[in-house]
């Protein structure tokens, strides 16, 4: 995940000095990951800065993972082993290594991680099947945002119908509050990256009226609180904590999904292209609306909907455009490039 980070503030930054600070850093986790997939013995490292003190003396602490199987990591989540999910994100970790190794000249070590990342992948797809593909994890990481289900979509699609039948109401309401906010916001962003943003929609506007701070947009994770190592029970705002709020992997995953309901790149594509609006609801198309400023991995993107068509700008790399499922299917779209002082 954090490959995934680096690269995603990298490829943005377009910043040589940045990445070459970078590389060192980038090498050693890509190159722990293929240790990992190579593992014959468990692999335990030291857990330095502050553990929560309930967990001080649990043996598996030091644990990163367990004797590699079958071409898959047997690593750590938490206290769990989501074989799928460690699995999706190590695989988006190489990806992202690989392309900024490519961008600093290291192509031997792009090459590398481009094929292991291929290896892990199909090995990945041979082990989406029960019990493993019901873990809720895999379906917080299957398309957003790895990606790594590209080739199993209508499988994943599937899996993702039986866990909506199993926690929502017919009318798209959760049966029981959930524990994990995040992991429904995650599973919001693989509807709308799956051309489904009612669903996704139904899931924004639960959150929306739910907050555990009304009017603050926070959210919430699990029963009562865990982290205040006995120290800060009180900081958050409460006398009695219900739960750990706010909650900033929730509200990351808000944020990031807000964005690419704007704008984002399909990569799973053919050739780059980046969807417009893929989060734009039909209702709302009968007036003019426009976004400017959008980060994408292909550069800053504009749009303008006049009710009628759409009008696109990218600052920076040429590239298909594609509008969201709520757009009528004959809409025009106009696409302008405008080459940033980045490609100069």
């Amino acid at each position: 995940m954090a490959l995934w980070a680096i690269e995603e503030v990298s490829i943005r930054q377009r910043d040589h000095e940045f990445d070459e600070w970078l590389w060192p850093h980038v090498f050693r986790k890509a190159e722990f990951i293929l240790a990992m997939l190579e593992a014959k013995q468990p692999i335990r490292r030291i857990v330095r800065g502050p553990i929560v003190p309930e967990h001080w003396n649990n043996p598996e602490l030091s644990l990163v993972a367990e004797p590699a199987r079958d071409g898959l990591i047997v690593g750590r989540m938490d206290w769990h082993r989501p074989l799928l999910f460690v699995n999706a994100v190590s695989y988006r970790g190489l990806l992202s290594a690989a392309a900024l190794a490519e961008r600093q000249g290291h192509r031997k070590e792009a090459a590398r991680w481009r094929e292991s990342a291929a290896k892990l992948q199909q090995a990945w797809l041979r082990a989406f099947k029960p019990p493993e593909s019901g873990n809720e994890r895999t379906y917080i990481s299957g398309l957003w945002p790895t990606g790594v289900e590209s080739p199993a979509r209508d499988e994943f699609r599937r899996g993702l119908e039986e866990r909506w039948a199993e926690l929502r109401t017919p009318d798209g309401a959760f049966r029981e509050k959930p524990l994990w906010t995040y992991f429904e916001v995650a599973d919001a962003h693989q509807w709308l990256f799956l051309g489904q943003p009612e669903r996704m929609w139904k899931t924004l506007r639960w959150l929306w009226d739910d907050q555990a701070s009304p009017g603050l947009y926070t959210w919430w994770e699990g029963k009562g609180e865990e982290n205040t190592f006995g120290l800060w029970e009180q900081v958050r705002g409460w006398v009695n904590p219900p739960h750990v709020t706010p909650h900033y992997w929730t509200a990351a995953e808000m944020l990031l999904l807000q964005l690419d309901m704007l704008a984002y790149v399909d990569e799973a594509a053919s050739e780059p292209t980046i969807i417009i609006g893929a989060g734009i609801p039909a209702e709302w198309l009968g007036r003019p609306m426009s976004v400017r400023g959008i980060s994408t991995r292909l550069g800053e993107v504009d749009w303008k909907w006049d009710g009628r068509a759409m009008q696109v700008t990218v600052r920076g790399m040429k590239c298909a455009a594609r509008l969201g499922a709520g757009f009528p299917p004959n809409a025009p779209v106009k696409v302008d490039f405008v080459r940033p002082e980045w490609m100069h």
